[in-house]
């Protein structure tokens, strides 16, 4: 059980928020609200209110942003989009949890256990939960505009990273504790922590495999201020870029550890024309593994032999995931179009989850599968449509390595539900925010030019 200073965490947050937005400009305000409250708030703890959603870590630092945001003087940040495809797909993931509702009123029994219908407080409930979740990708859209504010966001991951290395490091070599020590409860299985004879971090985000995530995108940023020729504090690019590889090793996580130095290989040896086909290649993967799962066409069998040539146990977990995920994905298909919703009417007894894909796709169907991921997809593919509008070649390296950041992102939905933590739509609300901006620049210059002609 959460003690008293983890609630109290979560009640100074928006102090904490306030004394942010005072000092410092919104983007770097928003940052460290956002990202600082899931680095250091406790995770399994929320705070309850009637008619909305539990107020957990997450929704929390989101909340506080957008309230620091909509208080600073100058910022004009909106409660949805402004216009927009991304306003519709956001307006659509609000609806759906009402048709959701109206297909869900039946009381279903998981193993033993009898769950009710859904009823309308169930919609409204949902829709906030959606909204609250999205507030940070609300919130990087409408801020990150300039080549600066992107860079500026590098920059503070790489910050973040290298302060939250020291208590990773710790955990390293004392096994998970902290948590524990300062919020005095373990949040997740002990055993999933050890791996090939050590620890991975779990620091106060909940999993070693967040952990390594996030590892991942700091790494991701590092090698983007390398390229830029840019040093944190005092130290070299490439010494804080080496410093992350060794990092990412160290939290013993294969999956992310792969992504992170996949990510490496194709942003320092790739030219943009083929970091631009991985992109599009991770958006289709994306969108083939769901389908082909469905039509039970996928080589499930295939990926596990693979796997047994470099470890039994990587075999079997992944053996074990697989399993999972198909009972999961007949189940899905009973309620295909909207999903089962909440209170765990998508699972079935003993049932594991872990793929964000396969999550969503039972709660709420194709279409919020569609609409969720549309809006990563959306974010890379206007990326790739603003590449044509840049001349200078530092700033459209820097918008490549972005948008193949958030694709690296998507593919981690297969697998994990790295998602479901509000600071990544963070990343996806600035890249889309900054492909935004490059289009409206350039039909700004050609209205002009055109007038100028005339």
């Amino acid at each position: 059980m959460p003690n008293t200073l983890a609630y109290i965490a979560l009640i100074f947050w928006p102090i904490i928020t306030l004394f942010l937005f005072k000092h410092l400009r919104p983007i770097p305000a928003s940052f460290w609200t956002i990202v600082g409250g899931f680095l250091i708030l406790p995770v399994k703890t929320s705070i309850d209110f009637p008619m909305i959603p539990e107020i957990d870590k997450q929704s929390l630092a989101g909340l506080c942003a957008l309230a620091g945001c909509i208080m600073t003087r100058g910022v004009k940040v909106r409660l949805l989009p402004e216009a927009g495809a991304e306003r519709w797909l956001i307006v659509l993931l609000l609806i759906i949890p009402f048709f959701t509702v109206l297909n869900n009123q039946e009381a279903v029994y998981i193993g033993s256990q009898l769950v009710p219908g859904l009823k309308l407080y169930d919609s409204v409930s949902i829709m906030f939960r959606v909204y609250i979740s999205l507030v940070p990708f609300i919130i990087g859209l409408q801020l990150f505009k300039t080549k600066n504010d992107q860079l500026e966001l590098f920059k503070l991951l790489v910050i973040a990273g290298i302060w939250y290395s020291l208590p990773i490091l710790f955990e390293i070599r004392m096994s998970p504790q902290l948590h524990t020590w300062v919020y005095g409860f373990f949040p997740h299985s002990f055993s999933q922590q050890i791996r090939f004879g050590g620890f991975r971090p779990v620091v106060f985000l909940g999993h070693g495999l967040i952990v390594s995530m996030f590892v991942v995108t700091v790494l991701a940023s590092s090698v983007i201020l390398w390229k830029e020729k840019l040093k944190t504090y005092s130290f070299s690019a490439l010494a804080v870029m080496s410093y992350f590889i060794v990092l990412l090793f160290l939290c013993k996580s294969v999956g992310p550890f792969l992504l992170g130095i996949g990510f490496l290989i194709v942003a320092v040896y790739f030219k943009s024309a083929w970091v631009k086909g991985i992109c599009l290649i991770f958006l289709l993967i994306v969108y083939l593994y769901p389908i082909l799962g469905i039509f039970d066409l996928f080589p499930h069998q295939l990926f596990i032999d693979v796997a047994k040539a470099f470890s039994i146990d990587r075999a079997e977990s992944l053996s074990f995931r697989f399993f999972h995920e198909g009972q999961l994905l007949d189940r899905a298909n009973e309620k295909f179009w909207f999903g089962w919703g909440d209170w765990g009417r998508n699972r079935l007894e003993d049932s594991v989850t872990d793929g964000l894909w396969i999550i969503i796709f039972g709660q709420s169907g194709a279409f919020g599968f569609a609409s969720l991921f549309g809006l990563l997809t959306l974010s890379v593919t206007r990326a790739i449509r603003s590449f044509k509008l840049i001349a200078d070649k530092t700033e459209l390296s820097l918008l490549l390595n972005h948008a193949l950041l958030i694709a690296i992102i998507m593919i981690d939905q297969l697998p994990n539900s790295s998602l479901s933590r509000g600071w990544m739509w963070f990343l996806i609300g600035a890249l889309l925010g900054r492909a935004n901006h490059i289009i409206r620049e350039s039909k700004k210059n050609q209205v002009s030019a055109e007038r100028t002609q005339l």
